[in-house]
């Protein structure tokens, strides 16, 4: 159940990292379209701010609107005309491309304008932070941001400064912008973008996205407490159904007692035969039984293993009994190769041992044609027991034997080739010879049989 509570906080916090990530996102975007603005706002003010200076250089009132006008010379008057002969011939001049190069300006229209800025300060009209300021508070075009102007001389140290800024550590802080080509002084802005203002600019949309997240975590909240009230029924009938199957058990092995009582009583060979049978057959739901309940507590409960010495001969020859009592429509050949040494018992768990021997062997005669032959092969290796099953039935394609031992896994079969089962023999063999401390393999080609092979230590 820990797993759920772990899959929930993780998903919780997922969520929550992702509605951070957004929000921060939404904040950073905002920044840079402010930073935007500023630098726009700042160029059009610093442009304003120099009109006014040159007016009153020339001792005009400055207009509010400054126009540029473009005429033909065909139609203007002769006065225009003879104004623009007066012109000085001698006029500084400048390289627009190296002036863009140097950063003096991006478009000729800039570049006119820092050459009006060394007019006016070889005039004695310097750059005004005051009026700048005052441009500045008066626009309605920006946001009312903390900021601060700074004038600094070709040096670059400081001249003054004006401005509401009181952050040491602000949001922005723009480059050093050149007033006039000269590069004799610089302008920047420094400004904070704060919180509130990106709060009150998406206020619906931050509400609508923690009404999203809300929605999300009471989702999940609501499937984990589901989970739990599933997982607590699940429980109680898993244990219901292991009792009940488990209470099986004690009436199936009085059955066996009495088969064997009555085959021993019996007047004829054709009644000892059909006990036989019939005891091979409880025996063998017995097995299953076993089977179910193992597989119910895998991964939970560790297999108690009861370990005395036990003869794997004796044991592979009893089941090799009982499949010919419960198959015998079906022609089949079992051998048994036993080259173990003479008298040599095993320490391990009888009746688990012998589950696994009866599980591979009878998959190797169901998964197989009528006239199968099996090998059981028993033999020591490195002093440990190696059984190893053998048959020349159906085989198994490679694709599918990485899942043999998954529970509730069956070999996908045609039509004509599916057999009854649950797909839980193998996992519950392989359980309980991990338990014994060995392994299990298989090597498997389709249309060529199978063996499957598992070793144990002998003690």
């Amino acid at each position: 159940m820990k797993k759920y509570y772990y899959i929930t906080l993780v998903a919780i916090v997922a969520t929550v990292c992702l509605q951070v990530s957004y929000i921060n996102s939404l904040y950073n975007r905002y920044v840079d379209e402010k930073i935007i603005g500023i630098e726009d706002i700042v160029q059009k003010l610093s442009t304003r701010e120099r009109i006014i200076r040159d007016a009153l250089r020339v001792g005009v009132k400055p207009k509010e609107r400054p126009r540029i006008m473009r005429k033909h010379i065909s139609h203007m008057t002769q006065e225009e005309i003879d104004s623009l002969r007066r012109l000085p011939g001698g006029a500084d001049t400048i390289d627009v491309i190296a002036a863009q190069k140097a950063g003096i300006g991006g478009t000729a229209g800039e570049i006119v304008d820092q050459l009006m800025q060394d007019l006016l300060l070889k005039s004695g009209f310097p750059l005004n932070l005051n009026t700048l300021d005052s441009l500045w508070r008066a626009s309605d075009s920006i946001v009312r941001h903390p900021h601060q102007f700074f004038l600094y001389d070709k040096d670059t140290v400081m001249i003054s400064s004006v401005g509401d800024l009181e952050s040491h550590t602000p949001d922005y802080v723009s480059q050093l912008h050149p007033i006039g080509t000269k590069g004799l002084q610089y302008l920047q802005i420094k400004a904070d973008i704060p919180m509130s203002h990106f709060l009150r600019h998406q206020l619906w949309t931050l509400a609508l996205s923690a009404c999203m997240m809300l929605l999300v975590l009471l989702c999940l909240f609501f499937q984990l407490t589901a989970i739990r009230r599933k997982e607590a029924l699940l429980r109680k009938r898993e244990m219901t159904i292991n009792g009940t199957i488990h209470d099986l058990k004690s009436p199936l092995n009085s059955v066996i007692t009495m088969m064997g009582w009555l085959k021993q009583t019996a007047p004829d060979k054709e009644t000892k035969e059909m006990l036989e049978t019939s005891k091979a057959g409880v025996r063998r739901l017995i097995s299953n039984i076993e089977a179910l309940l193992m597989t119910a507590r895998m991964d939970r409960h560790q297999v108690v293993l009861n370990k005395s010495l036990i003869d794997v001969p004796e044991m592979a020859e009893g089941v090799k009994k009982e499949l010919s009592c419960l198959y015998p429509g079906k022609p089949h050949t079992i051998c048994i190769i036993n080259e173990l040494p003479a008298g040599l018992q095993v320490m391990a768990d009888g009746m688990y041992i012998e589950n696994v021997i009866r599980n591979l062997m009878e998959n190797a005669l169901k998964y197989s044609d009528a006239g199968v032959r099996i090998e059981v092969s028993l033999s020591i290796v490195n002093e440990r027991l190696r059984v190893s099953v053998k048959d020349n039935g159906w085989g198994i394609a490679p694709c599918h034997q990485k899942k043999l031992f998954t529970q509730f896994y069956r070999v996908p079969r045609s039509e004509e080739q599916q057999q009854k089962g649950y797909g839980i023999g193998l996992a519950q063999s392989q359980y309980i010879i991990n338990e014994h401390g060995g392994e299990i393999m298989v090597k498997s080609a389709e249309g060529e049989g199978s063996t499957f092979t598992f070793i144990i230590p002998c003690r």
